[in-house]
């Protein structure tokens, strides 16, 4: 019964989010064009991309390619571009505007600037990341278009000595980066503590206490130590679906700059598309389950509060001891 609360509570808060989505996005859009007007182009582009990923059309996909285009970025605006394209065509209304984003993005694309990422000898576990993104390893070796300026790259691995190198490259310039294999961290050695030196225990008088009452609230008991690993559990689940929720983010990008329209024969771009819908079926899973998991654990953490005891402290002199114990359950 509380599973079944737990997932109509789960549905019910994503309705609500998607609800509340367009009224923002278009919040975003009218803010962003106004700043455009008033001459602040950066931070007008900035808000039109906010207001993309609130609510995703074909209009405010035009809007920032141009906007980028006209911030001399054109990477961002030729991938702006053909998203519009791609969802125009896909919208099937919308020729006037897909041959316009088709014309804008075949414009830019013998201005495109370009990074071409090598791997030398592989690191295990080896990641690569271009100015905070990660990078695919099915798109090393290839072309990747970039806006123009400078690039952070960063390598690595667990175990091994990061390497991070930064490259600036011109309008419609190629550059290429070599990764090399990372050198590995040497294990640390522990110094050995020395040894105590010997204490001298000089006996006391016994100090004679009077009997004290103590009130004391349990907090671990037997349903409260499983609503943790329930709630941990749930808490892990929700991680892993953010983790596969970003991933099948940033595999759906690079399946869109390889294959922007419906119709697509490139093998990787297919590939990653796939991948991209793999990782988002497993999101779900996560998201739904971990958020379950936490319901439940936080029912059974208040429904597992115990009672109050009073415990008599100890009481001890030169020749005697004892201690009392009274219990209110």
């Amino acid at each position: 019964m509380t599973l079944a609360r737990s997932l109509l509570f789960v549905v019910a808060t994503t309705s609500i989010v998607h609800a509340q989505s367009a009224p923002a996005a278009e919040a975003l859009f009218t803010e962003g064009r106004n700043l455009i007007k008033a001459g602040k182009l950066e931070a007008g582009c900035d808000k039109l991309a906010a207001s993309e990923k609130l609510d995703s059309s074909v209009g405010t996909l035009l809007n920032v390619g141009d906007c980028r285009e006209k911030l001399g970025q054109t990477a961002s605006a030729w991938a702006a571009f053909r998203k519009a394209e791609a969802s125009a065509k896909r919208a099937g209304n919308d020729q006037k505007r897909m041959l316009e984003a088709r014309r804008r993005a075949a414009k830019l694309e013998t201005e495109l600037s370009k990074i071409v990422i090598q791997i030398g000898k592989s690191t295990p576990g080896v990641v690569v990341k271009r100015d905070g993104q990660t990078i695919d390893a099915a798109v090393f070796n290839t072309p990747m278009p970039v806006d123009p300026g400078a690039h952070v790259i960063i390598a690595e691995a667990p175990g091994y000595k990061p390497f991070k190198t930064e490259v600036s490259i011109g309008k419609g310039g190629k550059r290429y980066v070599v990764v090399p294999s990372l050198e590995r961290i040497p294990a640390k050695v522990v110094a050995t503590p020395p040894a105590a030196a010997n204490v001298v225990v000089r006996d006391e008088p016994a100090v004679v206490t009077a009997p004290r009452y103590v009130t004391v609230r349990e907090t671990w008991n037997g349903t409260r130590k499983g609503a943790v690993v329930l709630g941990l559990a749930g808490a892990a689940a929700i991680g892993g679906g953010i983790y596969f929720g970003t991933r099948a983010d940033d595999l759906s990008a690079q399946s869109d700059l390889r294959c922007p329209t419906s119709t697509c024969n490139d093998s990787l771009g297919l590939s990653l598309n796939s991948d991209a819908q793999t990782h988002a079926q497993r999101a779900n899973i996560f998201f739904i389950a971990g958020g379950a998991a936490v319901a439940v654990a936080t029912i059974m953490w208040f429904a597992g509060a115990p009672a109050e005891s009073i415990v008599l402290a100890p009481t001890v002199g030169s020749d005697r001891a004892g201690a009392a114990l009274v219990g209110r359950f």
